[in-house]
């Protein structure tokens, strides 16, 4: 008997890894399939899956290039827009034995209600294990700090937050917002503090200093993506945020909105609304002229036919719904 299986390529960073992997675990349990990851070390994460989490991952071991989209492969590069309601129903009535996804991205099943969904991604990330001096590092912070008191996290991102919309964080995001809110919540319960991750020095002494003994930081030499410990040092951050009461968080922030999930607590986003408006449609239209472009130079027209197809396809079932929504 052939194995029914689904084989998860999770991409780029951290979090969109993991959102990717609850997805795919939710998915593959829903269908009856069995679960391989193949977590290959990249730049913007450039760590082993056993060097995280002692949760076990089975590989498989057929490397992507011998999934053809289309028919068992589902990348979300060929319908960014529309992924993550259709890839869950094409892959439900998908009869090859394998298939392949390729994401970094959510993706949720039409029949799973939304709170029925996250509610199975908390579960998922609950019962991940990281390593010992990851769980360790984690442990006395959360004694020496957390332990009788309301811990609100902070989560600033800047390095290159927002480079998919060629936006600046620090206008999108900015830091006197985050100062202005972290004092609101002060003025209501002074004895509060704040859990602060971000991955900007500069911002971690200015906060540091502005709101001095209400701070908690997970001291770290540097911000690396591509060493082991610099990621080791984001799974601390990410799972303390896990841990507070509510995050205030930058806009559009995989970290922290994964990180919310974990506990189910409220995510808040500091966003100058004016500032993200300004070119933002202008962008999103050169990121897909770009996207078709470098798939037609890459794949020749064949390639490319299926994947404007699939392309006006998400944007049409898009319509669809958001027509739908308005009408109910």
């Amino acid at each position: 008997m052939n194995i029914q299986g689904l084989v998860l390529y999770p991409k780029y960073g951290l979090a969109n890894r993991l959102r990717a992997l609850a997805s795919a675990k939710i998915l593959a349990d829903y269908t009856g399939r069995k679960l391989f990851v193949n977590w290959y070390p990249s730049k913007e994460c450039n760590i082993e899956w056993e060097e995280l989490f002692v949760n076990k991952l089975e590989r498989y071991s057929t490397p992507l290039s011998s999934f053809q989209a289309g028919i068992n492969l589902y990348d979300d590069e060929h319908n960014a827009d529309g992924f993550y309601w259709d890839m869950p129903q094409a892959l439900l009535n998908n009869r090859a034995d394998v298939v392949a996804v390729h994401t970094c991205h959510n993706f949720q099943l039409r029949e799973m209600t939304k709170e029925v969904y996250i509610g199975a991604k908390s579960l998922f990330y609950k019962g991940l294990q990281p390593v010992h001096n990851v769980e360790k590092n984690i442990i006395d912070i959360h004694r020496r700090y957390f332990e009788g008191n309301d811990v609100v996290g902070v989560h600033i991102r800047r390095t290159d937050h927002l480079s998919f919309m060629k936006k600046n964080p620090r206008l999108v995001c900015p830091t006197d917002m985050f100062i202005e809110v972290m004092g609101d919540i002060l003025n209501n319960n002074s004895t509060t503090k704040f859990f602060l991750a971000t991955d900007d020095k500069q911002e971690e002494r200015r906060i540091s200093r502005m709101f001095q003994d209400a701070i908690i930081v997970y001291e770290k030499e540097a911000v690396n993506r591509d060493t082991k410990k610099g990621m080791q040092d984001a799974l601390v951050d990410w799972l303390l945020l896990s841990k507070t009461s509510r995050i205030i968080s930058s806009y559009s922030s995989s970290f922290s909105e994964e990180a919310g999930i974990v506990n189910m607590i409220n995510v808040e986003s500091v966003v100058k609304r004016e500032e993200l408006s300004k070119t933002h449609h202008k962008t999103i239209f050169e990121a897909h002229l770009r996207t078709h472009w470098e798939v037609l130079k890459s794949g020749g027209l064949k390639k490319y036919f299926r994947y404007a197809y699939n392309f006006r396809k998400g944007q049409i079932s898009a319509w669809i719904r958001k027509k739908s929504s308005t009408q109910e």
